[in-house]
């Protein structure tokens, strides 16, 4: 008999017992895990004043530059004493004198042209006086005349007279009507010559007025107060017309072409003019300065000095109109008054022309806005933007926001958040909505 088959069943009697004796058991307890915590910085969202900020660079110009070319030709007989470029000049001072002796003349040659005509024009005068006058006698001979006439007439029709005595008083008559008519055609003629006369004096004291005017100009005068750019003249020196002595930068203001990047220049506009117009206002942009003055906008010059940074008041001037075809900048002109007037106390040296220096624009603050890092902001497939938060629960929720302008590192949210949400900093990963967080508050800048 073969009992090979039966030697597997040994095997699997001892399989099932031990299974039995597993199974039949208590089971073990269950082990549950604590939750995983993902720890994050937060901060508290809070409303709060907001002002925007736009940052341009630019050179130092004088507001007023003046050239002294001359007008006159002549031999340079004085400079003011101690000309030379940096020079300070007061308006009205004398900087030149070129020789007068030519000019001189010339005036004295007009002056006496216009006594002449003067002199011309009171004698025509005079003789029209005396030709009325003369016609005056010449009337009165010719209503004798006339009278003898008459007579003549008279005594001839009564047969007293003769031809010949009649004849006599009608020539005498005719030769004084030609007289008279002869002063009267004179007289006539006298407006023609009086006009012609006033011409003649007009142009004489034209000739004065330019010889006068010419004498003038050989006094070169400083228009303003003003310091001296560069000087190209010197005593003894012969000058032509057309020649340029010396260039005048006025003192009493300088200006500034900031040039500012538009993505800096944008914001500044929308937060300070973003409540004064409604979205589908058309704004007429050529009076932004304009705005810009009426909303509170200031201008503050900066210079770094040695070991500290100069500040100046400004006053926004004008845009220069065109964007710069290298950098793409807005041009805007400040002005600052009186750039020669140190204040040791507000550490401001003499604001000099050629300077380099920076002009910061700042917007009166809005209050109750709420500006975040831009950092904090994401976007999601479609661009929207939203951000993290911490519920009340502390775990990870999406918030999406409508966002504002930008401000350097933050951004203005309009809608979405609300004063005391904690607004999630770190960059969770993965970030899964719900999961829990242990929140680490810090301040918006990051700080603890």
């Amino acid at each position: 008999m073969n009992l090979r088959p039966l030697l597997f069943i040994p095997p699997i009697v001892l399989g099932v017992v031990g299974f039995l004796w597993m199974t039949g058991g208590e089971a073990p307890p269950v082990v549950t895990r604590p939750e995983a915590t993902l720890a994050v910085r937060v901060t508290e969202v809070t409303p709060q004043a907001v002002s925007a900020t736009a940052t341009g660079f630019g050179r130092v110009q004088a507001v007023r530059e003046w050239a002294a070319v001359s007008e006159v030709e002549g031999r340079i007989v004085s400079l003011v004493d101690g000309l030379a470029e940096g020079t300070i000049l007061d308006a009205g001072q004398v900087i030149a004198e070129v020789d007068q002796t030519d000019y001189e003349l010339a005036a004295q040659r007009a002056r006496a042209n216009v006594a002449a005509a003067e002199a011309a024009l009171a004698e025509l005068d005079q003789q029209r006086a005396n030709t009325e006058r003369s016609i005056e006698i010449e009337t009165r001979i010719l209503a004798v005349a006339q009278s003898e006439v008459d007579r003549a007439t008279r005594l001839l029709e009564s047969g007293t007279g003769t031809q010949a005595t009649l004849d006599t008083a009608q020539t005498g008559l005719l030769a004084q009507e030609t007289a008279l008519a002869s002063l009267q055609n004179t007289l006539a003629l006298f407006d023609a010559q009086r006009a012609s006369a006033e011409a003649t004096l007009a142009v004489r004291q034209a000739e004065l007025a330019e010889a006068e005017r010419d004498l003038d100009k050989t006094t070169i005068r400083a228009p303003f107060r003003g310091r001296v750019a560069s000087v190209g003249v010197e005593v003894d020196q012969f000058i032509r017309t057309g020649d340029q002595l010396i260039t005048l930068q006025g003192t009493e203001a300088v200006e500034i072409v900031a040039e500012i990047q538009p993505n800096a220049f944008g914001p500044l506009i929308q937060t300070a003019l973003g409540g004064a117009f409604d979205p589908g206002t058309d704004v007429d942009a050529s009076r932004v300065i304009e705005f810009l003055n009426a909303a509170g906008v200031t201008a503050t010059v900066h210079m770094d000095v040695a070991m500290f940074e100069a500040s100046y008041e400004a006053e926004i001037v004008r845009f220069r109109g065109t964007i710069d075809d290298q950098t793409g900048t807005i041009g805007l002109v400040v002005r600052v008054a009186d750039p020669l007037m140190a204040n040791r106390e507000r550490n401001a040296p003499p604001l000099n022309v050629g300077a380099f220096v920076s002009v910061e624009l700042q917007a009166a603050p809005v209050e109750g806005v709420i500006a975040i890092p831009r950092a904090a902001v994401r976007q999601d497939d479609e661009g929207a933007a939203f951000v993290y938060i911490a519920d009340a629960e502390d775990r990870l929720a999406l918030r999406p926001i409508t966002t504002g302008p930008i401000l350097d590192d933050r951004i203005i949210v309009t809608e979405g958040l609300a004063d005391g949400d904690r607004l999630v900093l770190s960059d969770p990963q993965p970030p899964v909505p719900g999961m829990a967080l242990t929140p680490v508050a810090v301040t918006a800048d990051g700080g603890r």
